[in-house]
């Protein structure tokens, strides 16, 4: 008897940094927002076939939070772009003072940190949540490179 697995599997890409910095309602910073490109694509036995649906999304690089665009209305204000380029780093903070004891306790030692490297400011996104969570965000915000350091 055989198994076949089928599904959806959804990438995630971060575009780039587009259009004018504006101050974001929720975490009231002034950067240029981030756009993410979901893509869904069905896949048999783990191996992507084709793509079912697209969706982007401009969101505000430090907290995040942000709103979902149509494809065409996505792309058209991407070309319209902006002069300016930001450039921002994401990486967590595992402070390994915070271990907890017990066999069946969570470690929740770890902080999401955003840094602007053209000022040099780092901002604290998150704090005191768990392995799984910082990697929920990597992926959601679409980040390629990221590290988690050892405090």
């Amino acid at each position: 008897m055989a198994v076949i697995v089928y599904g959806t599997h959804v990438f995630t890409k971060l575009e780039g940094y587009f259009g004018p910095r504006e101050e974001c309602p929720f975490c009231h910073r002034v950067y240029q927002k981030g756009y993410v490109k979901n893509s869904v694509w069905a896949h048999l036995e783990y191996i992507p076939l084709f793509p079912v649906k697209k969706t982007y999304f401009k969101m505000c690089p430090v907290c995040g939070r942000g709103l979902e665009l149509k494809s065409k209305e996505a792309k058209a204000e991407m070309a319209a772009g902006g002069a300016e380029h930001q450039q921002l780093e994401a990486y967590a903070k595992h402070i390994l003072a915070k271990k907890p004891k017990g066999l069946m306790a969570t470690d929740t030692g770890y902080e999401f940190w955003v840094k602007d490297l053209s000022t040099g400011e780092e901002i604290l996104v998150a704090s005191e949540i768990t392995k799984d969570m910082v990697k929920q965000m990597k992926k959601s915000r679409g980040y390629k490179k990221f590290s988690i350091i050892d405090v």
